[in-house]
């Protein structure tokens, strides 16, 4: 069965706000700073019954800074650490030694379909944002055609696939909207996700503006529902 996450700050009150609002996972945006308070996430986040993501820094950070995101992903037994490519080439050598088997998804950002083919070979472990693949890789094409490209994907490396973001797109839109903002989307991707039994977080990352009880409470339902819905069809 699939999970679905949320994206935050791992501040106390984000913890709250997620799982009241019914998500039971979350990814944790950090920063050095961040990392630098790692005693503190690890016991909050114990607090909660919740499974976790790290998504590691967009930017370059210190030696510490990595012992302290690798000791969060170990104490907290992640599912897997997020990082983007011009991390990966920095730090990445550094984190796998610290951690030699710690499941690094390296996430696609504004690649053509070239680029993202090459992506998709070269890394061992991938994180998936799929808005970026609709918006910047396919350029805002048809959701048919979207779900056509997406199934390609599946069919090649869904083994490899360690972590996913699956905001609520709407073509030419801003990025980072809630799920149940393009429901026709959201559920149909679930569905591939199902098929091809892909077990890791589908997150929903939002901006700031939609974290808030209102905007997470939808994305829960809207996968209840779908959730719900299957397992009256078995």
């Amino acid at each position: 069965m699939l999970n679905v996450a949320t994206k935050f700050v791992p501040d106390v009150s984000f913890f709250d706000q997620a799982f009241h609002a019914g998500f039971h996972c979350g990814e944790f945006w950090l920063n050095e700073e961040w990392l630098l308070k790692v005693e503190a996430i690890i016991e909050r986040a114990k607090y909660y019954p919740m499974k976790y993501v790290a998504h590691f820094p967009n930017k370059a950070v210190s030696s510490k800074g990595i012992e302290c995101a690798v000791k969060l992903y170990r104490e907290l037994g992640c599912r897997a650490m997020v990082i983007h490519e011009p991390m990966f080439r920095r730090h990445g050598e550094e984190i796998l030694k610290l951690e030699p088997g710690l499941r690094l998804g390296v996430e696609n950002h504004r690649l053509s379909p070239k680029e993202f083919e090459q992506w998709a070979e070269h890394y061992p472990g991938l994180t998936w944002d799929v808005e970026h693949f609709w918006k910047f890789t396919h350029e805002d094409c048809s959701l048919k055609d979207l779900l056509k490209y997406a199934r390609t994907f599946l069919e090649k490396h869904v083994d490899k696939l360690r972590h996913v973001h699956l905001p609520g797109y709407v073509r030419g839109e801003e990025e980072h909207r809630p799920m149940y903002c393009n429901r026709d989307f959201v559920l149909a991707m679930f569905e591939l996700f199902e098929e091809f039994r892909y077990d890791g977080l589908i997150v929903s990352e939002v901006d700031n503006e939609y974290q808030n009880p209102h905007d997470l409470r939808m994305d829960v339902l809207l996968f209840e529902r779908w959730r719900l819905g299957k397992t009256a069809q078995m």
